[in-house]
């Protein structure tokens, strides 16, 4: 109630029934159910809800809420005092077990089955957990489990229903990943140069046109910065000769100005924010996905992807004896965040060195850096290459034999990007080769040289 950013964080550690006192419980659950439409919570905003409540009559009446306001010592160690709060509702909750084995096992009124005391051991042991019983997730039998699964099937061929979000104007990364599923996490990983910010972009403006909601959390660079791309892209696709470079410099004339308020009229209700957080642990990205959620649920939209660049960044959850165990940790928070959100999580990943050492600078999931553990969390590894770049700092001299053999290969590659599957949990590996225009750090699909651009390029 002091800072609404904290309760932010603690929610889906914390449950209304963790706490001991109902009435704190039930505090919680109005702070929970406000928070969620994105409201203010004080004691003030609070008491309506609390005039007729008796248990906090006893207390004191709705007085008592302001009571609680009166120590900040929760602002320190939220997220100490919310796995407190938990751990002890687990221990009172196997004491309550406990003494329910005890009372079955000694009530012989009944047939004596021992497996069966047994079994439903196992089933409440089970249930504290796994965060209690009221949490404990239903088992699902195989014929109910079938049915199911045949439903989103059909849904999907029939068209009610996608595999995962789409986006426009990039085709290629739809076949790669399958469609962007909720719970999912995808990595995006290459050497610097590889355009794997241009891509990340592509996808963020690519699913937002087709009306997906996405978070881009930006630790790499500033959004200003992110914007100048965007818009020297999207005025390029409007048949624009800006660059990149003549954005940041301001070198736009007074056509290019106009034409970039029109595209600003066009993109206003794209469903896409961005975060530049300057310091960000992984334990964050789950609150600050479910508080953009509320924001998007409240203009009409739904958080379908959440953008991370670059995992190397993230701060690890805790600090541990090497690096590899940090980023094995952070991987599998990310995970953790996108299945509780149910959003698809699209993570940029740096490559080892080791790359430019070999022959063959294509990426493997062995380049993957600090971590093997993140091949293991990721439901998609997609890699990013540009021959090109190798290319270029391989140049030839105009005099050397190799210079028309260097220029044909030159020819092939230039503008190009090849992006690759190397892990699909759910399908086959692919690889698309695909555009990109340095100029504007800006990344095309096939179709875009088969449609020929222009300001049809993207909805309106």
């Amino acid at each position: 109630m002091i800072d609404n950013r904290i309760a932010d964080e603690v929610f889906g550690r914390v449950e209304p029934a963790h706490f001991f006192e109902p009435v704190h419980g039930r505090i919680f659950a109005a702070i929970t159910g406000m928070r969620r439409k994105d409201m203010l919570v004080t004691p003030v905003t609070l008491r309506p809800m609390f005039d007729a409540d008796e248990g906090m009559a006893a207390l004191g009446g709705p007085s008592y809420l302001g009571g609680l306001t009166g120590s900040g010592a929760g602002l320190i160690g939220a997220r100490q005092f919310a796995q407190q709060i938990y751990d002890l509702a687990a221990l009172r909750a196997l004491i309550e077990v406990g003494r329910t084995l005890v009372e079955r096992a000694m009530d012989t009124s009944e047939e004596i089955n021992p497996r069966a005391q047994i079994e439903a051991a196992e089933t409440l042991l089970a249930s504290v957990a796994i965060g209690g019983a009221a949490a404990a997730p239903k088992p699902v039998g195989l014929g109910q489990a079938w049915d199911s699964a045949i439903r989103k099937a059909k849904a999907v061929a029939n068209g009610t229903a996608s595999r995962g979000a789409m986006i426009a104007r990039f085709v290629e990364w739809n076949e790669i990943t399958g469609g962007m599923s909720p719970g999912q996490l995808i990595l995006l990983g290459g050497r610097p140069g590889m355009g794997k910010t241009a891509i990340a972009l592509a996808v963020a403006v690519g699913a937002a046109a087709a009306g997906f909601g996405v978070l881009f959390i930006s630790r790499e660079m500033p959004v200003d910065q992110l914007m100048f791309r965007i818009i020297a892209d999207m005025m390029f696709e409007a048949g624009s000769a800006v660059t990149l470079e003549d954005v940041i410099s301001g070198r736009l004339n007074e056509g290019d100005l106009v034409l970039a308020e029109r595209i600003r009229a066009r993109i206003d209700d794209w469903p896409l924010v961005f975060e530049e957080p300057p310091r960000l642990n992984v334990t964050q990205v789950a609150p600050l996905i479910r508080k953009h959620q509320r924001q998007l649920e409240g203009r009409g939209h739904a958080l379908a992807i959440t953008i991370v660049d670059y995992l190397g960044l993230l701060e690890p959850p805790a600090k541990r004896q090497n690096r590899e165990q940090e980023m094995g940790d952070t991987s599998k928070e990310l995970k953790m965040a996108a299945r509780d959100t149910g959003t698809a999580v699209v993570a940029l990943a740096q490559l080892n060195r080791g790359v430019e050492s070999r022959d063959d600078k294509r990426p493997m999931l062995s380049d993957l850096r600090d971590s093997g553990s993140l091949e293991q969390d990721a439901d998609t590894v997609v890699f990013a290459y540009r021959a090109e770049y190798y290319l270029k700092q391989a140049e030839p001299d105009h005099h050397d034999r190799k210079r028309g053999d260097w220029e044909i290969e030159m020819g092939a590659e230039r503008d190009r990007l090849d992006v690759y599957s190397a892990k699909v949990r759910q399908g086959a590996t692919q690889r698309r080769k695909v555009y990109f225009f340095g100029a504007r750090q800006a990344v095309r699909g096939a179709d875009y040289m088969r449609d020929g651009g222009g300001a049809s390029a993207w909805p309106t």
